[in-house]
């Protein structure tokens, strides 16, 4: 069953619709930053946790998800009900470096959502915006400013944390 657009997939179409892929992957990556926390696909055991892997274009990327329901869909049948999901979730802060870690193991980047709204973030895109991000003070949920809201739309995304 198909799943209706969340929030996540609405940043996603935004970044879409720029035309440098540059950009297109500063918003994906803006948009991770402003969740509480990135999660993965635990593929190892509770004790030796290893996060999911895809090959792409013969390289291999990180499949990271913007929610845990997300990670249900991959797993679909299966996974068996009773079992707990096997989930790996960290804050954006520290999914960030841990995610840049990953390159020693062969990560070439992130495979953000996979699926519809998938995004492809290449690792050196990766490190250089945390390295931005850490020298502008690494601030979560500064949020962004969207140009030409009403008031009342100020209110509403202020309201809910955005």
């Amino acid at each position: 069953m198909s799943r209706l657009p969340d929030r996540f997939d609405l940043w996603i179409r935004k970044a879409r619709e720029c035309e440098d892929p540059i950009r297109q992957v500063d918003y994906v990556l803006g948009s991770l930053v402003a969740l509480n926390d990135w999660h993965f696909l635990n593929v190892g055991t509770k004790e030796n946790p290893e996060p999911a892997m895809v090959d792409i274009d013969g390289g291999r990327f990180l499949l990271v998800f913007s929610d845990v329901s997300r990670i249900e869909e991959v797993v679909g049948e299966r996974h068996e009900k009773d079992d707990p999901l096997p989930v790996i979730s960290l804050p954006s802060a520290k999914a960030m470096i841990w995610c840049i870690k990953q390159k020693e193991q062969g990560c070439g980047g992130l495979l953000v959502n996979s699926g519809e709204y998938a995004a492809l973030v290449p690792m050196p895109q990766l490190e250089y915006f945390h390295a931005e991000w850490e020298q502008r003070g690494g601030q979560l949920a500064s949020g962004f400013w969207i140009p030409n809201l009403t008031t009342e739309e100020e209110d509403f995304w202020q309201q809910h944390g955005l």
